[in-house]
């Protein structure tokens, strides 16, 4: 942990990647407000830089002239108000959480805000564990909404559930490889996903799935665990509810946590209570080794402090 008292001191070190624990209900654009209004508000509270001063001349026109320094008004706190500012502060977000969705969140501070960019290109992958609750379905497939049916659901086994998701992940599987335009029972295509791994869709391909299991059965409440990408809080809604109707039954989706995003996890998340400034400075120190290993110039990208970074160049070195 460390303890900084001097406030362009502590400036200096908002520059790069935060992670914090997004909680449901709030939008990622209300989280940003939050954030920096603790920051400005820590930032204030530090000792602010001298007051500058101004040199005065003293003295007649015929007389003896004397050259003095006073302090100046101009730049003191009560004229220009609080030495940080909401203004001041630059956060964004790696990709746009949805709100009835929990759990990590990366923003960037700062300078790091052009991370953001850098690591959206990565095409990092995100898991979620969604927990649903058989029996119901509603008009927003979320059980917030309004309730449009309801059905029986004994018939449902831990078995059943698992022969269900399996036909969604090979489908997804298949179509992963239509991506890339090759046959699936090819030599070309073992040869790609031998050497170069999973697929990684473009940012405006529909959503992918590379796994679903599920984690927990205990009607009418089960959980699964999704490994996907380009997904959306609705997408995620729809397939519970799509996997109600294959069981002859409905289902509605009841939480949405995001518990990995890429190499975060949520011990490298930050809970509300610890959205201050010194815990956010560390964080951003422990989140430093993460982005080096996504990104293929490091040293550039490990220090912040040392100079702009542009976005273009790191993209043509990858």
């Amino acid at each position: 942990m460390k303890l900084v008292r001097y406030g362009p001191e502590a400036w200096s070190l908002l520059n790069g990647v935060l992670c914090v624990y997004k909680p449901v209900d709030m939008t990622v654009g209300f989280l940003r407000k939050v954030i920096i209004g603790n920051l400005c508000r820590d930032l204030n509270q530090l000792l602010p830089r001298p007051q500058s001063r101004i040199v005065s001349i003293e003295g007649s026109v015929g007389g003896e002239l004397a050259v003095q320094t006073k302090e100046n008004f101009a730049d003191h706190t009560l004229v220009l108000g609080p030495r940080h500012q909401p203004k001041d502060v630059r956060v964004s977000w790696v990709y746009h959480c949805d709100k009835n969705t929990s759990g990590v969140c990366v923003l960037g501070v700062n300078r790091g805000s052009r991370m953001t960019q850098v690591i959206r290109s990565a095409r990092l992958i995100r898991t979620y564990t969604i927990s649903g609750e058989l029996g119901q379905a509603t008009d927003t497939h979320y059980h917030d909404g309004k309730v449009m049916e309801k059905s029986k659901f004994g018939h449902v086994t831990r078995g059943k559930m698992q022969r269900a998701l399996m036909p969604t992940q090979a489908a997804h599987q298949r179509s992963s490889l239509s991506f890339l335009g090759i046959n699936l029972h090819s030599q070309e295509a073992y040869e790609a996903l031998s050497a170069e791994g999973l697929v990684r869709p473009g940012e405006k391909s529909p959503p992918l799935l590379y796994g679903i299991n599920l984690v927990d059965f205990n009607p009418p409440h089960f959980t699964l665990e999704v490994s996907c990408i380009n997904e959306t809080g609705q997408y995620l809604h729809t397939l519970i509810h799509d996997l109600g109707i294959t069981l002859k039954t409905n289902a509605v989706c009841t939480q949405t946590r995001c518990i990995r995003y890429g190499p975060w996890t949520l011990q490298h998340a930050l809970l509300r209570k610890h959205w201050s400034l010194e815990h956010i400075i560390n964080n951003m120190a422990e989140c430093r080794p993460l982005v080096h290993s996504i990104t293929p110039c490091s040293p550039s990208l490990v220090n912040l402090d040392e100079r702009e970074i542009n976005c273009d160049d790191i993209k043509s070195k990858g």
